[in-house]
């Protein structure tokens, strides 16, 4: 936005009162255009820019709510990918040499996503203050969301506690070690290679396995799966929460059973 700015007011800063209806397309132009970016990238931004304006305006900065009819352009989503059991298997089980220690990190980070649904960001930054007993004494992790301040709540597996006792050390808060997300998304790129699969593995791959592999599948309501994940609305999960060949397999044969007794008239 700053570069617009410069290539069309010759200036770094403009007042609102300087603004018009026709800045969202000229903006939209320049970075599909002359930036040469993806509609979905222009769409980021524009949705930032009228943000500000929006926020501008409740705050008394503007004297109008400028570019409220300006309608983003519509946004290209891709299917979410999800690891196949195989491949969830073959990374789970890969042998990583004891020395490769980041890479052992990275390996537990990723399946603790897979088991928790747990978001890159957050993983990080979670602390043994998110880890709550219930009544039962089962586990939970509960942690606001920093993508959308919204409270995600999972139980947890025996799997994501081994992978947390793991690293439990008192010289740090948080329940992992650090990996910044550049060495993450490195690592993920060697992990493909040692566990020998072909798809482009990225970390929220394991928040989307989650969503369908470890919880779908296993017979969890959708509902359930959206407040475990942290969404603020059903639509986002349904696009995580896949229905696999052998969810719906299942789910018929469940009918089936439930309805052998009905007798069909015509």
């Amino acid at each position: 936005l700053g570069e617009y700015i410069q290539k069309r007011f010759k200036t770094s800063d403009v007042a609102f009162g300087q603004l018009n209806e026709h800045i969202p397309w000229e903006f939209q132009d320049y970075i599909l255009k002359d930036k040469g970016l993806a509609v979905d990238t222009a769409r980021h931004y524009l949705a930032i820019l009228k943000k500000i304006c929006r926020m501008a305006f409740k705050e008394g900065h503007a004297e109008k709510r400028y570019f409220v009819n300006f309608k983003l352009p519509q946004e290209h989503r891709k299917p979410p990918r999800a690891l196949t059991r195989e491949d969830f298997e073959k990374i789970r089980d890969v042998v990583i040499p004891p020395e490769r220690v980041t890479h052992n990190i990275a390996r537990d980070l990723f399946l603790f996503a897979c088991y928790t649904g747990v978001p890159y960001a957050d993983a990080v930054s979670i602390t043994r203050e998110n880890i709550y007993k219930d009544d039962k004494g089962d586990l939970w992790l509960k942690y606001l969301r920093k993508k959308n301040d919204y409270q995600a709540r999972v139980k947890l597996l025996p799997e994501a506690i081994a992978l947390i006792e793991k690293y439990r050390s008192d010289e740090r808060e948080e329940l992992f070690p650090m990996i910044h997300h550049p060495n993450m998304r490195r690592h993920m790129k060697g992990l493909r290679d040692l566990a020998g699969i072909s798809c482009d593995l990225v970390y929220h791959m394991g928040r989307h396995t989650f969503g369908s592999l470890i919880t779908l599948e296993a017979g969890v309501p959708i509902e359930t799966i959206s407040k475990m994940l942290g969404h603020t609305n059903l639509t986002t999960t349904q696009l995580y929460a896949r229905v696999t060949p052998k969810k719906l397999f299942e789910d018929m044969d469940k009918f089936i059973e439930a309805t052998s007794d009905m007798k069909l008239v015509l």
